[in-house]
């Protein structure tokens, strides 16, 4: 302090905020936000073709939107659904929408399959040869002669026994009706018109995302006023709706500290000086936690925002600590102010980043964005304070008492008076009290707590998947082989077991490549089985003859049998004639490997599904299961982290002030951080890692609020220096309290469930520590008082 110069450090503060308004400026013209909810999920632990797998499972669910349009007739849903996809390309959001089912592409897929007829057959054919083939011509007559028989008619003149046809057909297992090209679902009341639509960009952005919403709500009064239907549902509509959420409880949390700080500053202080100083120093902070988190992660989630929002009663805590000092000390000058609060301003900020940077070291990106942001903002508040205050605070004066003040320092000589005089009866309340609050305590771990949806969204949700039982779970299997014949077998050893659990309908569907594309082995097996049982028989041969072919006709058809021996397609040439998501199951071969996705639908009995991985090459991948399992398991270590961190805060204490009294200093943090757990047990609030997060940061005001008393009972009692730093401090610490509990209160308003238990929790915290850090310091004679 000898070496202070208020000018040279108002210069300093100067260049600090030159280079990050710089850098803010340059930042500010990237895409800077993230809005996904997938990007506050750690990389998966596994292995690197997991993690590839997730990424592009995530990626084919992020884009989809499935859009509905209802009404009484299927000619009125049709209708609907063309006016729908003519709003919906115009907003220019979309790469791909899929109203009528794309004819020609499916005609181009018939014929560049057609000639490998003999190789491809479907699993429900191959079954029927093993066992009587007798059984699968006279399905083809029992087919023939049925309604369906006028349409089947067509391809019997080119693929006489049908062989074709099946295998085409049960490329889509999903038999559903369409009308015009249209797929039309129903219900009991209404006809449903299906419309797909595939995102142009995986990763929107905030006004894209509140397009989407405008675009839904615009459509659906559109197809109202037609006297319609609209259902929507997809992993992007969740994504919008969690961003509009988010961005609403950034406005209540910012708007409502930032209006709770001006009412407490202007009731305390009278003076526009010192809220305005409040604000830029809050200002500063929030600027620069931006910009650094920016040029570190390239991106920021909006979550972040969320509780960077929350700093705002935070870091004001700073420049109360200095402005309140000045009713503490006749003629105060703001140099004499700062060297008397520096040290505690000092220990305050290292024990703030110190809860911060138990956040650094945790797998989630959301959680390491908030910690980075946070102790930046802290950091350039705290800076701001004690760079600039001391020339922008000159001739400061209050001139008055106020009436907070009277209220404090009453409430800080009294209160702690009452409760010493009870601590024979308050001493066994309280631990009963937190002994069965943490009795009470449950721990969840379920990773989807991260993210809130109304529940209209959830409803529309489930009714579109009871009608289009075609969404697929975020369970899949992945399967591997050292080549792609061993990748086939592994592959068809799995589908048979999955096949076995459609069977007893604990699984309703499931897709792979290995039943659609059989291998060259496979192929030549086919070809001979249809030669045994068929042609070398004469079946073939008699059941033509029965449908009245010419001999010609049969002589080709035993021709183009014979002339196919041999042929095979393979796994590239056969993915080039497949649609999108079935190219989406391949992940490809490497020198080691070959890897492809098997996808679910309709699960029923996880237990059943995982229990399959001891297949040879078969890994059960459930990413919801994985990362909730990952947060038990962090939750458990991070409560080792936060035990570390109390008692590194309490040696540095004890090294500082003497061990007696760091006791008492760290005391505060602790009884704070217990009752905070029992409220959440008797309360039956939600516990897991992020209420770890938030003791961590009850240690770093709870030891803040009890050194400013510490240092204020040091400074000696106001007969010996006219001087009373207790009151102050007491003032200091009240409104630093009460903002810090109107930013942090204020998020267990949030929808979002690990949101509100984080705010609860802090809030609780907080609370508790205002209450008991007047014990610190207390003097003998306040009791005899």
């Amino acid at each position: 302090m000898n070496a202070y110069h208020p000018k040279i450090t108002t210069w300093l503060w100067l260049l600090m905020m030159l280079v990050i308004g710089v850098l803010g400026s340059r930042t500010l013209a990237k895409d800077w936000l993230e809005t996904g909810f997938l990007a506050l999920l750690p990389v998966t632990e596994q292995q690197p073709e997991i993690a590839q797998a997730i990424q592009q499972h995530n990626a084919q669910l992020n884009r989809k939107v499935i859009w509905l349009t209802g009404a009484a007739s299927s000619q009125a849903a049709i209708a609907q659904a063309r006016q729908l996809k003519q709003q919906l390309q115009q907003s220019q959001l979309f790469s791909k929408l899929l109203l009528e089912l794309p004819q020609q592409q499916i005609s181009q897929q018939y014929r560049q399959l057609f000639p490998y007829r003999y190789q491809l057959l479907d699993a429900r054919t191959r079954l029927t040869l093993e066992k009587n083939p007798q059984n699968l011509l006279a399905q083809n007559l029992e087919t023939l002669y049925s309604p369906m028989g006028q349409m089947m008619a067509a391809d019997l003149e080119h693929d006489p026994l049908l062989l074709f046809s099946r295998y085409f057909n049960a490329q889509h297992p999903l038999k559903l009706t369409v009308e015009q090209g249209i797929v039309i679902l129903h219900d009991a009341d209404k006809f449903w018109a299906l419309l797909l639509g595939d995102l142009a960009d995986a990763h929107l952005q905030l006004d894209k995302l509140e397009t989407l919403l405008a675009l839904v709500n615009s459509a659906t009064t559109q197809v109202q006023a037609a006297g319609g239907e609209l259902m929507v549902t997809g992993m992007p509509l969740f994504t919008a709706q969690g961003s509009d959420s988010a961005k609403q409880e950034i406005s209540t949390v910012g708007v409502g500290s930032s209006v709770g700080v001006i009412i407490l500053l202007l009731l305390t202080f009278r003076s526009l000086r010192p809220l305005l100083l409040s604000s830029l120093a809050i200002g500063c902070g929030l600027l620069a936690a931006w910009v650094v988190s920016v040029l570190v992660f390239g991106k920021i989630h909006i979550i972040t925002l969320v509780f960077g929002a929350s700093l705002i009663g935070v870091a004001d805590d700073y420049a109360l600590h200095f402005v309140c000092d000045s009713f503490g000390a006749k003629n105060w000058r703001p140099r004499e102010g700062l060297k008397y609060i520096f040290p505690g301003l000092a220990i305050g900020l290292l024990t703030n980043l110190l809860s911060y940077a138990g956040l650094v070291f945790s797998p989630f990106p959301g959680l390491q964005e908030v910690a980075l942001f946070s102790a930046v903002g802290l950091l350039v508040a705290w800076l701001t304070v004690v760079l600039l205050f001391p020339l922008l605070l000159t001739g400061f004066d209050p001139g008055h008492e106020p009436a907070i003040l009277k209220i404090a320092n009453y409430w800080q000589q009294r209160w702690p008076i009452w409760l010493l005089k009870n601590r024979r009866w308050l001493v066994p309340v309280l631990l009963v009290f937190i002994a069965g609050g943490l009795w009470q305590l449950k721990p969840r771990d379920d990773v989807r707590l991260l993210q809130s949806a109304p529940a209209e969204l959830l409803a529309t949700a489930n009714k579109i998947k009871q009608l289009l039982p075609v969404s697929q779970e975020n369970q899949f299997f992945l399967v591997s082989g050292h080549d792609p014949q061993e990748w086939h077998h592994n592959e068809q050893q799995l589908l048979q077991r999955l096949h076995a659990l459609t069977q007893r309908h604990q699984l309703m569907q499931y897709q792979g490549l290995s039943d659609y594309w059989p291998d060259a082995q496979d192929q030549q097996l086919n070809y001979q089985r249809l030669d045994t049982t068929l042609y070398q028989s004469g079946l073939a041969q008699r059941y033509m003859v029965g449908l009245g072919f010419s001999t010609q006709a049969i002589d080709a058809e035993i021709k183009q049998f014979a002339e196919a021996k041999g042929r095979s397609i393979s796994l590239p040439e056969w993915l080039k004639t497949a649609d999108e998501e079935k190219q989406q199951l391949w992940l490809g071969c490497d020198a080691s490997r070959c890897l492809s996705r098997v996808t679910l639908t309709g699960t029923t009995d996880l237990s059943e599904l995982s229990g399959l991985q001891n297949l040879q090459g078969v890994t059960w991948v459930d990413q919801v299961g994985q990362l909730s399992s990952l947060f038990e398991r962090y939750r458990l270590s991070i409560s080792a982290l936060l035990i570390a961190a109390y008692l590194l805060v309490f040696g540095g204490l004890g090294l500082k002030f003497g061990w007696h009294n760091a006791v008492k200093i760290t005391s505060v943090p602790v009884v704070a951080a217990l009752v905070a757990l029992a409220m959440l047990g008797w309360c039956n609030q939600l516990f897991s890692l992020f209420n770890l997060f938030a003791l961590l940061l009850v240690l770093g005001i709870g030891v803040d609020d009890a050194i400013f008393f510490f240092m204020a009972d040091a400074a000696g009692p106001p007969e010996t220096d006219g001087e009373d730093r207790r009151a102050s401090t007491s003032l200091a610490v009240t409104l630093s309290a009460l903002t810090t509990l109107l930013a942090f209160g204020l998020l267990a308003l949030s929808s979002t469930e690990v949101v509100h238990a984080f705010g609860f929790t802090v809030a609780s915290g907080i609370l508790t520590a205002l209450l008991c850090s007047p014990l610190v310091g207390h003097r003998v004679r306040d009791l005899r008082a």
